[in-house]
């Protein structure tokens, strides 16, 4: 019994501890483009992927996917051979474009848009986007397609994403103060545009408002370069 009780209390005391200590630290780490990056397991239970989008041309195919842990790998097939090259995302880059795959209402996208033609040489696509709950929901068309906007947005994003591969990407340096000024456009990675509302210098955030949205929105300014073009 004596046992069993000042085991109790030294299980009662670690934990104690550990709260007092707080959790541990989290490290945000960052790699170049590389084949070989390494990289988090998804978190348990999730999606293993954030968005894909795969193109088939004939025999010939390319698959774009965006993993759950930031990884984005593009495998392109033809003629028997096979390119594929891989790149990690830093994590304001993932949550920019995460925040445009889970936004309310981005799901009005799905639907077939497939015009009914056929041949080798027309491209076919079809983009899967999952949810945090792990449902997916799908966009299908081809080279001749009329999408919807929502649709085009999806697939803008997904084209910036297949793009980015050996493109520089934007940084802070590429939004100044000087061209941050009220009523500038900027656009968003996905298409939409913001006009500027204002910039507060002294605390770094710029107040951004849709062109067609009546809502303002607020980025510091040293996540700009994550979700929009330069100016």
């Amino acid at each position: 019994m004596k046992r069993v009780l000042l085991a109790a209390a030294a299980a009662g005391m670690a934990a104690a501890l550990a709260a007092a200590d707080g959790p541990a630290p989290v490290v945000e780490t960052t790699t170049t483009e590389t084949a070989d990056a390494r990289v988090a397991p998804p978190a348990e239970g999730g999606p293993t992927y954030v968005a894909e989008w795969v193109v088939r041309t004939g025999s010939a195919m390319q698959r774009v996917t965006l993993f759950s842990d930031g990884v984005l790998v593009r495998k392109s097939t033809a003629d028997g051979k096979t390119e594929m090259k891989k790149r990690k995302l830093a994590p304001a880059e993932l949550q920019s474009y995460v925040a445009v795959f889970r936004a309310p209402g981005v799901e009005d996208a799905s639907g077939t848009f497939e015009s009914g033609m056929s041949g080798d040489e027309l491209p076919h696509s079809v983009i899967t986007v999952t949810k945090a709950d792990g449902h997916a929901w799908t966009i299908s068309f081809d080279g001749l397609s009329a999408l919807s906007p929502e649709a085009q947005r999806v697939r803008s994003v997904m084209q910036d994403l297949r793009d980015s591969f050996g493109q520089p990407r934007a940084a802070a340096g590429d939004f100044p103060p000087d061209k941050l000024v009220p009523g500038r456009i900027l656009r968003r990675r996905d298409g939409v545009e913001f006009r500027i509302v204002r910039f507060d210098e002294h605390a770094g955030v710029v107040e951004l408002k849709g062109l067609d949205e009546p809502y303002s929105q607020f980025y510091k300014l040293d996540r700009l370069a994550a979700s929009f073009l330069p100016p």
